[in-house]
């Protein structure tokens, strides 16, 4: 296939290629590269470029859209390889094809208009949840530079991303991102032309432009065109002038970066197509061998599959048992339903990316030398629960560097390294997630935790001699609580840890805190490992059911008469081995008048360590539940998590054991009270 039957393919599948995002996208690349190939001369390409022609071909056919690693590693090696081989001609055609307005309204700090209503919805959709990966994935690449600035690959694979996002810019037509990634870009090819070294100065305008490119992703996210427009693109083009003006003053960071090309690459000859095409089959080869294809599908697709397996589930367990093959269909549901929550699973090393770049900011703003250690990168758990533990992340860092860390002279005197250490990790225990933060620093400090605590009017002096180290401890989570006297922009208002603790308890999950003096501080987060399906220990009070978690479990037995002691009014505890157990009745704490005496005891565990006894009448079972939101009349039910639907359309409320602990507190307090 000649190259002009190529750009006459080309230009027929242009037209007839539905709106698929990817698809649109690569035909673009492929026209682009093809009509550059055939005006330039380098005709070692056509057969690679044919093949990219057979899959689009493969889409128009069978309606199936080209996605996975042969399309990726099509379009990879367009934006790798081309860019590396062109010549004088080409780099100065290049630099022709930026607008000058675009430049000019750029370098004066104002916007681009992009008109939003050139811009189609489904593909600008699909572009920014790509952005949303590449940039990410730039950002590891970049904290990475910094630490290994010689990683040439790591200069090369930030190129591609830059570039590719410029060139999916120009054909959705956002001018604006598409300046910035243009601009980055080139101060990418410097490094990678190795006209530059990579230097902290460096990497913090790649940060920089890298955090301006993510504020306009977002923008075109929630489609606010006015705060897309606002963002100082200008400013930071304009700054880049100091690293890409390297041929004569006064040049453009888009004409210094063609200068440079243009100067140092050398002309090559038109490479052996054989060789060519066995370079190309090793990277294919490569890429499949390490690489599972990608495809992208809507989290609410996702969550209502795993809805509908529940509910396959849920009949199942309303046949008769001795129904015929029905434990063999369960087991086949069951397998269903562990695959289909595991796409909703990513890994934690998305979460700890942003945390190293929080550590890495953070520590210059408050001057002090921080090493992060992370550990369980590799853990996967469920996305939404990544998204909700950004925030709380966020605070738990900065309150680790600003209240936790000292000072480099402080950490000297008191025999310490001078470069503290802040320790994220992620693990599983048992059917938990947890994710903790933990920093070297002076610990807690019990006695200026109480004085704040006093002075505020949350605790009275009296109370002082009788509180654990948990209970104070707990105090830095009440809303408006902090130990700073000065307020500066990383801490000092009051607001931060009641946050922690209001997203953490929002994903159904608790915080545990453990200190040492002069030791250090670890927050623990632990999550459910699954918000949709739950072990539970179902028990009867009156006629209704209810489900204790068995991760809140110690023991259940049946309780003796003599083992109960009254210690106050209204106030009962259990002798368990000698130890006293605040006895919390379901009946009581959720005001039920058809309960029988609940005579057995569920021993709980809270938070901060504390047991309770739970009594119900009967124990029935131990088995595992499928969780259904309550609706959004039942959301604020106190005491209660979520329902299921057991055998015989029964109906069982999953307790929610810290709610029903503070309930079972009050009515205790209460009757006390009364008498």
């Amino acid at each position: 296939m000649t190259m002009s039957e190529i750009i006459g393919n080309l230009e027929k599948f242009s037209t007839e290629c539905s709106k698929e995002g990817t698809d649109r996208l690569l035909c673009n690349k492929l026209l682009e590269t093809a009509e550059k190939e055939l005006h330039d001369g380098f005709h070692d390409f056509t057969s690679y470029i044919s093949e990219g022609l057979d899959l689009l071909r493969y889409y128009i056919e069978t309606g199936n859209p080209v996605k996975g690693a042969k399309a990726e590693q099509i379009q990879s090696w367009i934006s790798d390889e081309i860019t590396e081989d062109k010549s004088k001609e080409n780099a100065d055609a290049e630099a022709k094809e930026q607008t000058p307005k675009t430049e000019q309204q750029a370098a004066a700090g104002e916007n681009v208009r992009e008109n939003p209503a050139e811009i189609d919805g489904d593909q600008l959709k699909l572009f920014v949840s790509d952005c949303e990966e590449r940039f990410s994935r730039a950002q590891e690449l970049i904290l990475g530079l910094e630490q290994n600035p010689e990683d040439t690959d790591a200069v090369k694979e930030l190129f591609r991303i830059f570039h590719t996002v410029k060139g999916e810019c120009g054909f959705l037509k956002l001018t604006t991102l598409g300046t910035l990634a243009h601009n980055s870009e080139s101060l990418l090819d410097l490094l990678r032309s190795g006209k530059i070294p990579v230097t902290k100065e460096i990497v913090d305008m790649l940060l920089k432009g890298l955090d301006f490119a993510q504020e306009l992703g977002k923008d075109l996210k929630d489609g606010d065109f006015e705060a897309y427009r606002s963002v100082p693109v200008g400013e930071y083009i304009a700054g880049l002038s100091q690293f890409t003006a390297v041929r004569g003053e006064g040049s453009s960071p888009v004409q210094a970066a063609a200068a440079v090309r243009t100067d140092t690459a050398p002309a090559s000859a038109p490479a052996d197509t054989a060789a060519r095409e066995q370079k190309i089959e090793e990277h294919a080869v490569k890429k499949t061998d390490t690489e599972d294809a990608v495809i992208k599908v809507k989290t609410g697709k996702v969550n209502y599959l795993v809805d509908m397996i529940g509910e396959l589930l849920i009949c199942l367990g309303q046949m008769k048992e001795d129904t015929e093959g029905l434990p063999q269909v369960r087991k086949i549901a069951k397998t269903l339903q562990y695959a289909g929550m595991q796409l909703r699973t990513e890994s934690v090393h998305t979460l700890f990316g942003t945390a190293r770049r929080i550590i890495r900011d953070t520590s210059e703003k408050v001057g002090k030398q921080v090493q992060a250690v992370f550990e369980g990168e590799d853990l996967e758990i469920d996305r939404t629960l990544i998204e909700s533990l950004e925030e709380p992340l966020m605070h738990l860092i900065r309150n680790a560097l600003d209240h936790g860390i000292e000072n480099t002279e402080e950490r000297v005197q008191t025999g310490k390294s001078p470069e503290g250490t802040v320790r994220i990790a992620a693990e599983r225990r048992g059917n938990n997630i947890v994710i903790s933060v933990g920093d070297d620093g002076r610990g807690l400090d019990r006695e200026r935790i109480l004085k704040k605590a006093v002075a505020k009017g949350l605790i009275r002096e009296k109370d002082i001699p009788d509180m654990s180290d948990t209970a104070v401890n707990n105090l830095i989570f009440v809303s408006g609580f902090s130990t700073n006297d000065s307020v500066d922009l990383i801490s000092g208002r009051g607001v931060g840890m009641d946050v922690v603790k209001e997203a953490v308890a929002k994903a159904k999950g608790h915080i545990t805190t453990e200190s040492r003096p002069g030791k250090g501080t670890t927050f623990s987060l632990h999550f459910p490992l699954s918000t949709a399906i739950i072990d539970g220990m179902l028990i009867r009070t009156g006629e209704n059911i209810f489900i204790i978690p068995i991760s809140s479990i110690i023991e259940s037995f049946k309780v003796k008469e003599e083992q109960i002691y009254q210690v106050a009014a209204g106030v009962h505890v259990l002798d368990l081995r000698g130890k006293m157990i605040p006895i919390i009745r379901i009946a009581e704490v959720f005001n039920m008048t058809n309960a029988g005496e609940g005579k057995i005891a569920t021993i709980v565990e809270n938070v901060s360590g504390e047991q309770f006894a739970v009594m119900s009448d009967e124990i029935l079972a131990k088995r595992e539940v499928v969780i259904k939101n309550l609706g959004a009349c039942f959301r604020n039910l106190k005491g209660i998590s979520s329902g299921t639907v057991l055998s015989g359309g029964a109906i069982g409320f999953v307790l929610d054991i810290e709610q029903v602990i503070e309930l079972g507190k009050e009515s205790r307090l209460q009757e006390g009270g009364a008498a």
